[in-house]
């Protein structure tokens, strides 16, 4: 029996309405399940949020149109295969020898498990094609299909507590490291392993005082000849000897220019004391590393 569209959805919204208030039951509908192809599986994919255990069919809203000649065969099928063999439900439309059109149509069934129900299908023979195919489940959710899902549905039992761990009983006169800690103490021993731990650490002390002077010494001895190096790098650089070796000085004699006044030289005294000061440091320096 094929019942219009408008006359089913009123009786559905009639239903559901008279029917939620006194149980667990969701009513509604799925999105159009051939948008991704002629077959589909009855998966929370393709039905949507509801589409797992505690879900019933009560019905199909079948659409499509049929595109051929007046003269073509056709043949237009739909429908589920049932698990273990068979189908859950069909619809077939002969369009043979038929104008083609538009068809849509609900499918009344009573409320069938969703585990019954095994790939959906739309099938054609002949020729001709269908387009704008649209199927559609009516369905209904028991919410307490799992009593455990929620503390209101009957028969819902309230989980256990968790056990309480058994805390064992601790004496601390048994236990073998507070019996270690209250034993008699061997002073001399302490005392002996100290003095050593001491001395340990004055031979790392001296060593570690002996390497430092070695690196200092070290580093002055390598700081003295790169100073060296770099400044007869600057005076190859400023200077150009090579005039001093091509340079011819005629065999004459060349008297002073400039006259010496006063006629004697004196040493600066104070540039002596200076020096005097300097070999001394150097000789103090020099002590503290022999």
């Amino acid at each position: 029996m094929i019942v219009p569209l408008r006359l089913w959805v009123l009786w559905l919204l009639l239903f559901c309405s008279s029917s939620t208030y006194a149980n667990s039951y969701i009513y509604g509908y799925t999105p159009n399940v051939t948008t991704n192809g002629m077959t589909w599986g009855m998966n929370a994919s393709t039905l949507g949020v509801h589409g797992i255990g505690g879900m019933d069919v009560s019905g199909v809203i079948v659409g499509y149109e049929a595109v051929k000649n007046l003269e073509d065969n056709l043949i237009v099928k739909i429908g589920n295969s049932k698990v273990g063999g068979g189908t859950v439900w069909e619809d077939t439309e002969d369009w043979s020898q038929k104008y083609g059109g538009k068809i849509k149509k609900v499918l009344p069934m009573p409320y069938t498990p969703l585990a019954v129900f095994g790939d959906g299908y739309v099938k054609k023979t002949g020729q001709g094609t269908i387009e704008d195919v649209s199927v559609i489940y009516l369905y209904r959710f028991d919410s307490c299909f799992n009593p455990q899902s929620d503390p209101n549905c009957p028969g819902y039992v309230k989980p256990k507590p968790p056990p309480v761990p058994e805390i064992p009983n601790y004496d601390a006169t048994e236990d073998e490291a507070v019996k270690l800690a209250q034993e008699e103490t061997d002073r001399e021993l302490l005392e002996k392993e100290d003095q050593a731990k001491e001395d340990e650490d004055e031979d790392e002390d001296k060593d570690s005082l002996e390497f430092m002077l070695a690196d200092t010494t070290n580093a002055l001895t390598i700081a003295n000849e790169i100073a060296q190096s770099q400044i007869l790098a600057q005076l190859n650089q400023v200077t150009n000897l090579t005039n001093y070796y091509v340079t011819k000085i005629p065999d004459n004699y060349y008297p002073d220019a400039t006259p010496l006044q006063g006629g004697t030289i004196v040493d600066n005294r104070r540039a002596l004391r200076s020096l005097a000061k300097d070999n001394l440091m150097n000789a103090m320096i020099e002590e503290q590393y022999k």
